[in-house]
């Protein structure tokens, strides 16, 4: 190179680094602007040539930094978009738990108004239990009252003929001081007197007794119509309740194929006083011949059970320790 030619070298070569860092600091700004306006997109890398290495190198180093910011930033949006599903997941669980929560509230609120109602029914039952007692308590009470005074009527009675005789006797003997000569008037006077205290007393005794009679018969009257409407109650409340049982048997009663009309089988079951089946409770002692009709009515039994046994009274319930059915198809089906 000649010295006259040195100073326009120079000048083009501050000219052509002028040249890259102007190009280098609108590629940063544009970079920067497609990163927030568009972060997905990818950014085209532009290579310049330069003469200097020491340029490139820059070049490079800060196109380097801005894909490790790109990085970065890809990987802090991935971050965040996992912690939102993670979020997501932990309102579901805790949404599901709430409605499990509330499902079980509401399970343990129709138990507890079952329980109310089964209490209140005891209740009604005690208390009926308790008027019927007090009922029959007031009964006896009048029957002794009434006993009582007939026993105190008679002992007055009984007291006023002694009294009587007393009087009778003091009279016999002012009668004996006063004629000694008329002691055997006196002895017939005294068997005339003994005679007709005895007789009064044999017709107290007949009044009495026919009065006990009348009071124990009458006693006995309460009682037998007392027994005959509670067994009228208690047949009422049986019929009732094979009523239900059969139409709740009926209810679960499926059809074999082909089952005839005339057809009936026996059916022998034992209940618990819950209303239950007892275990190995249902015994057919007649069968119709037709295995999928006894089949059937087996199963339409258990199905059925357990049976509102607890409506019944205490004694009721007995009645369907063990009870029999007698089934056919017609009247399943009706």
């Amino acid at each position: 190179m000649k010295p006259v030619n040195m100073p326009i070298s120079i000048f083009l070569a501050l000219l052509l680094h002028l040249l890259v860092l102007v190009l280098l600091v609108w590629q940063g700004s544009l970079a920067r602007q497609v990163k927030i306006i568009q972060p997905s997109v990818p950014i085209i890398k532009a290579t310049m040539m330069a003469e200097d290495p020491a340029t490139t190198r820059r070049e490079k180093a800060q196109q380097d930094a801005l894909e490790e910011q790109q990085k970065q930033q890809a990987k802090a949006a991935a971050e965040q978009q996992k912690q939102l599903q993670i979020k997501r997941e932990q309102e579901e669980r805790k949404k599901k738990a709430e409605q499990e929560r509330k499902a079980d509230q509401e399970r343990k609120a129709a138990q507890e108004r079952q329980l109310q109602i089964k209490r209140q029914q005891e209740e009604e039952l005690k208390k009926k239990a308790e008027q019927e007692r007090k009922a029959e308590q007031d009964r006896q009470l009048q029957l002794k009252k009434k006993q009582e005074e007939e026993r105190k009527k008679k002992a007055e009675q009984d007291k006023k003929i002694e009294q009587e005789k007393q009087s009778e006797l003091k009279r016999k003997q002012e009668a004996e001081e006063n004629k000694k000569t008329a002691a055997e008037l006196q002895r017939a006077e005294e068997e005339a007197i003994r005679q007709r205290i005895e007789e009064r007393r044999k017709q107290e005794a007949e009044h009495q007794r026919a009065e006990d009679a009348r009071i124990w018969q009458e006693a006995e009257r309460v009682r037998a119509e007392k027994v005959a409407k509670q067994a009228a109650i208690d047949a009422d409340a049986v019929a009732g309740m094979e009523s239900i049982m059969f139409d709740m048997i009926s209810r679960q009663w499926t059809r074999p194929p082909g089952v005839s009309n005339a057809l009936q089988t026996v059916l022998q079951v034992r209940l618990l006083g819950t209303g239950e089946l007892a275990i190995n409770g249902i015994i057919i002692t007649k069968s119709s011949g037709n295995a999928a009709f006894d089949r059937s009515t087996v199963q339409a039994i258990e199905r059925a059970a357990p049976f509102p046994l607890l409506r019944l009274e205490p004694r009721q319930r007995d009645k369907f320790r063990q009870i029999e059915f007698i089934f056919t198809p017609e009247d399943l089906t009706q």
